[in-house]
């Protein structure tokens, strides 16, 4: 016997088949509205490893930019060191050059 020819308490059928009918078409609404929702989280998947993998690329980008800072801190003593060396040596060389025309004199 089906469930739809189940009469209770005197009930006609009709009023039992729309209720299923309208029970089964929420049933698909609501599935419609889960593939909505999986097409939603997918995209925020998407968006979630686009941003990931942006975040990465920044990390590496940071990475070799402070590299490249350190060097060119290395590069920057180094240059400072030689100008005080040649500083140095430009005093020595005005000093002797005082001392000759003093000496000349």
């Amino acid at each position: 016997m089906p469930v739809t020819d189940i009469v209770i308490h005197g009930e006609s059928p009709l009023p039992r088949r729309v209720i299923i009918t309208l029970a089964a078409v929420a049933a698909l609404l609501s599935c419609v509205g889960c593939i909505v929702t999986t097409a939603t989280y997918d995209a925020k998947v998407r968006e979630v490893e686009a941003l990931r993998d942006a975040y990465a690329s920044s990390n590496r980008e940071t990475s070799k930019l402070a590299g490249e800072v350190e060097s060119l801190s290395k590069q920057i003593a180094g240059q400072k060191v030689a100008l005080q060396e040649c500083s140095s040596r430009a005093d020595a060389c005005e000093g002797a050059l005082d001392r000759e025309k003093r000496e000349s004199e």
